[in-house]
């Protein structure tokens, strides 16, 4: 399971910090980590997946099998993700959301979606679960799926343009409306290809609804995409010819995988793992952002042995937090509160729980990674 992200700056980064000692956490100019971590982790690594898993032997590929695995990577790469947005956002929300220091613009985009949205959510569900109205319920199953979606592909814009920034290799205003009209045009035919016939499936044991996308329209969508990655392709051919450079690879490869790989590649095993691939892309920008964060906060005086301590902390707290969300308060909520449930399914919290964070975690994101936001360039930017 996935979720949401958008953009990263996309913009020439904020006065530089200075620079960072070299404690073994120092950013190498021109990438994150490295070339070939930044390249397997920003989307390199689906590349080698793919391939391997066709070579496997078929009575290694089976559905339940590779649930079971991926369930348990889901506790340390998955939902620790999901739980490093929400310390990267709600970490000094007060003075987001309610200083007069900070940018007003940014005050009301951080109450939103830090108060209003979550609020929005928690209505809605207790609005199912009291007026025992399944379907609704199960409604919201299919919303999850297409903001998951749209947030694979804005996260896979986002790589490119973080790599652009990190390479200084830009696109222009045209080229980047090019990428990310290519990008929604190419999620949205991924959703409606999970529409294509109307049925009934099971979510948690609460059954989803989905629709039949009439042919001409899947067709028309289908032309759009493969137009639009035609002349993304044609673009980038171009800049190439004109400028004699290569595009920020890691970036192009994290956008393609997003894309192509991850939402039109149809294997109902893979399907599985891609979430945990989508995962490592959005955590190592947020460990590097962490680590900048943690270097600025002590002006670079902490040895490499208190760094890692700090960031073993970080994580340690995000798996913690992600148990808490996924499992620990839902199953608790079930036994505390076995009315609300009843008549809806067993597992009604759990559902909820999940499409809440999933749904959440692109607003927490649209904030946090969007570009002109006053501490991202700051930080992840050294």
């Amino acid at each position: 399971m996935s979720a949401t992200v958008t953009p990263l700056p996309d913009a020439v980064p904020a006065p530089a910090l200075p620079a960072a000692p070299k404690t073994g956490f120092a950013q190498t100019p021109g990438y994150l980590f490295g070339p070939w971590t930044d390249f397997f982790c920003l989307g390199g690594a689906t590349l080698l997946i793919i391939p391997w898993f066709a070579l496997l032997p078929d009575d290694w590929k089976q559905y339940a099998d590779v649930l079971v695995i991926t369930t348990a990577i889901a506790h340390f790469i998955n939902n620790p993700h999901f739980a490093h947005s929400y310390h990267l956002f709600y970490r000094g929300f007060t003075e987001r959301g309610f200083s007069a220091e900070y940018p007003r613009e940014w005050r009301i985009r951080y109450l939103i979606a830090g108060v209003a949205v979550p609020l929005a959510l928690v209505g809605f569900f207790l609005w199912c679960l009291l007026t025992k109205n399944a379907r609704a319920l199960g409604l919201s199953v299919n919303l999850m799926f297409f903001t998951v979606g749209w947030h694979y592909v804005k996260q896979g814009y986002g790589m490119l343009m973080l790599d652009a920034v990190l390479k200084r290799r830009f696109f222009d205003e045209r080229e980047k409306r090019l990428l990310l009209w290519n990008a929604y045009g190419v999620w949205f035919l991924s959703w409606l290809l999970g529409n294509a016939m109307a049925y009934k499936a099971d979510y948690w044991g609460i059954a989803y609804y989905t629709f039949a996308t009439p042919a001409p329209i899947l067709t028309a969508l289908e032309v759009i995409a493969g137009l639009s990655s035609a002349a993304v392709l044609a673009m980038l051919g171009r800049k190439w010819w004109l400028t004699r450079q290569l595009p920020p690879i890691n970036g192009l490869v994290g956008y393609a995988v997003a894309l192509y790989l991850w939402l039109l590649y149809r294997d109902p095993v893979l399907t599985l793992v891609f979430p945990a691939l989508h995962s490592i892309q959005y955590m190592i920008v947020v460990w590097r952002y962490e680590l900048n964060y943690q270097q600025a906060q002590t002006g670079g005086t902490r040895q490499p042995l208190q760094f890692g301590a700090r960031m073993a902390i970080f994580y340690t707290l995000a798996l913690g937090l992600g148990y808490l969300g996924f499992w620990m308060a839902p199953k608790w909520l079930a036994t505390v509160a076995p009315s609300l449930i009843a008549g809806v399914g067993d597992y009604a919290f759990l559902l909820a729980a999940w499409i809440f964070i999933n749904v959440h975690h692109y607003f927490l994101d649209s904030v946090v990674w969007r570009k002109g936001n006053p501490e991202t360039g700051r930080y992840l930017f050294r």
